[in-house]
């Protein structure tokens, strides 16, 4: 019996060490293969060939399902290389069998973003992505970019205090972003982040020192709607109109009767590409001689092309004003809109009359003058070179002096003082465009297609840029 017994156990060992090698000889051959692709792919990588790897990595995602990360190198790889459908399919199946890691979470989302512009659900990728992968603060980031894109605000100062308190502790730009976020609700801690902005990058001194003077005004104002307005103009003046359209919202909030949070409203709308009138007729309903409201308003007609009506406001205005002779340049630009050149540059020189210490009044008047090519020589030069005297250091009047002198033909003297103005600021795009014009004039084609380019490239979307571009076209195609 024992030994009946035996034999059958040493039958069925038998019988399963075959079954074992059978299904080896069955399993062995992908296995193989599998990890041959996981060669391959690397061996692509080291020579730079995305596409080989990324096929080969699919492949052995699919022969070897339970390697970690193959879907995803697979789907990154193919990301690279711009397949962002093909991308979105592999990370998803990488996301589905639990395996996807920050950077590819990261890369889900940029893949819905740049195939069908799905932001929301970038959105969505990257908040489930902070979840599952916590320390990859990049979704942070990420994360911030989107929701100012998406203009909420709230959300957006949330990702980037996250994003600035895991790793972007240097990166001043994000600084420089959460002080903006924060100049409304909490002006105090916005000046520390403008300022530390400003110490990690000198680019961002300017318009730092803009804002520190904008909150030192506002923490002036007494009541709340004031404030708002100060701190709205502030950043509307460093090109943030989003966020001033809201604080000045938050100003008629506070306050609906505060003609200028309504007039200045209106100008944040149509900086956003809105039409703004209705804003503008409420803040005209509230107070009608508030020089602030005719000035928008008259800037509002300019736009409109309405020389005539811009005009008649900033008429009020200056009525209202009559100690401001930035009033009397507006007047003076009005009238250039109506077609009255004569009228409009003795606006313009009663302006330099009210303040002859403004440097900037004198800039004006010489731009105005070189501009319509009127009385350069009798005006425009004198003009230019009161600016300089008052401030030779600035780039604008000297490049305002360079041009005036270039109309008269006096290139040489052009030339010194527009090449000063790029010393003093070599991004300057003006006063490359009117080295390029001095030097076709003067025959030196080389140098003046350099400086063409330069302009072009330092404005693209500027008045500089767009003329270069002209020129460009007509005389280097």
């Amino acid at each position: 019996m024992r030994s009946h017994l035996s034999r059958m156990l040493q039958r069925y060992a038998a019988k399963a060490l075959v079954l074992l090698i059978v299904i080896g000889l069955i399993l062995t051959p992908p296995l193989v293969t599998g990890y041959a692709q996981v060669g391959r792919a690397e061996s692509a990588m080291k020579v730079n060939d995305i596409s080989g790897a990324a096929s080969s990595y699919e492949r052995a995602a699919r022969l070897l399902p339970w390697y970690p990360g193959l879907w995803e190198q697979a789907g990154q790889l193919r990301f690279k290389l711009g397949e962002f459908d093909r991308a979105m399919a592999l990370l998803e199946r990488a996301r589905k069998s639990g395996s996807l890691s920050g950077s590819g979470w990261d890369i889900l989302g940029l893949s819905y973003w740049k195939q069908s512009g799905d932001l929301g659900k970038a959105v969505e990728i990257w908040k489930t992505g902070t979840g599952h992968a916590p320390a990859y603060s990049l979704l942070d980031g990420r994360l911030a970019l989107a929701y100012f894109e998406q203009g909420d605000f709230p959300a957006e100062r949330s990702a980037l205090e996250r994003w600035v308190a895991a790793e972007g502790s240097e990166d001043a730009r994000a600084h420089y972003r959460l002080g903006q976020l924060l100049a409304v609700s909490q002006p105090e801690r916005a000046l520390q982040e403008f300022l530390l902005a400003s110490s990690l990058d000198p680019e961002f001194e300017s318009a730092v020192e803009t804002m520190r003077t904008t909150l030192n005004l506002a923490s002036l104002e007494t009541d709340e709607a004031g404030k708002l307005v100060v701190i709205g103009r502030g950043l509307g003046l460093v090109n943030e109109w989003p966020l001033a359209a809201e604080a000045f919202r938050q100003a008629v909030a506070a306050d609906g009767e505060n003609a200028e949070a309504w007039a200045w409203l209106g100008e944040a709308e149509q900086q956003l590409g809105q039409d703004g009138l209705p804003e503008l007729d409420n803040a005209l309903a509230f107070n009608r001689s508030d020089p602030v409201v005719r000035g928008l308003r008259g800037l509002y007609w300019m736009r409109q092309g309405r020389g005539d009506r811009a005009l008649a406001e900033y008429r009020l205005a200056a009525e209202y004003d009559p100690e401001n002779p930035a009033r009397q340049v507006s007047i003076g630009d009005a009238y250039a809109l109506h077609g009255d050149l004569q009228a409009a540059l003795a606006a313009y020189r009663r302006a330099t009359e009210m303040d002859p210490t403004d440097a900037d009044l004198w800039r004006l008047l010489a731009q105005f003058s070189t501009r319509y090519n009127m009385q350069v020589e009798d005006v425009g030069l004198p003009a230019a070179r009161k600016a300089v005297d008052l401030n030779g250091q600035d780039p604008q009047t000297l490049d305002a002096l360079g041009w005036a002198l270039a109309l008269l033909e006096r290139y040489d003297q052009a030339q010194e003082a527009l090449e000063h103005a790029i010393e003093l600021d070599p991004a300057f795009a003006p006063a490359h465009l009117h080295l390029g014009i001095i030097a076709m004039q003067t025959d030196a084609w080389e140098s003046a297609a350099d400086h063409l380019r330069k302009a072009r490239d330092l404005d693209p979307d500027g008045l500089a840029g767009d003329q270069a571009q002209v020129l460009l076209n007509q005389y280097f195609p």
